[in-house]
C-alpha cells in the first residue's frame, strides 16, 4: 500500500461554505480558520453536544451557523453555494479518531 503523503495547497477560500463537524476545541479552531480565510461556516453539532466557548461565542456573534443535530450524508450536497449547486466547499471532521463517522470516511 502506497503511503499517504500531505499535500500542501493555496486556495482562495473567500465565499466557500465550509462544514465542520463536531463542537470541539479542534472544532473551534477550524472555525476560527476558515473565517479568517472569508469562508462561510456551518457547524453540524447535536443540540445537546458541549460546545467550546470560542465557538460558542462565534455561533452567538453569527459567523458561525449551528446546525443542531446529527450528520447527514445529504449535507455534503445540500449546504453548500448555489455556484456549485449546493455542494459543500471543504468538510472537517473534528469528532476523534475513535469516532464512527470520523471512521465512515465522510468527505
Amino acid at each position: 500500500m502506497p503511503q499517504c503523503r500531505p499535500l500542501l495547497t493555496a486556495l482562495d477560500a473567500a465565499g466557500h461554505v465550509h462544514l465542520v463537524i463536531g463542537s470541539n476545541p479542534l472544532a473551534s479552531a477550524r472555525c476560527a480558520r476558515s473565517i479568517e480565510v472569508g469562508a462561510k461556516v456551518k457547524v453540524v453539532a447535536p443540540e445537546d453536544a458541549e460546545v467550546h466557548y470560542a465557538l460558542m461565542k462565534r455561533i452567538d456573534e453569527g459567523t458561525v451557523e449551528w446546525l443542531k443535530r446529527g450528520f447527514r450524508d445529504e449535507d455534503l450536497e445540500t449546504l453548500g453555494r448555489d455556484e456549485v449547486e449546493g455542494v459543500v466547499d471543504a468538510v472537517f471532521i473534528t469528532l476523534g479518531g475513535k469516532n464512527a463517522l470520523s471512521m465512515q470516511g465522510i468527505s
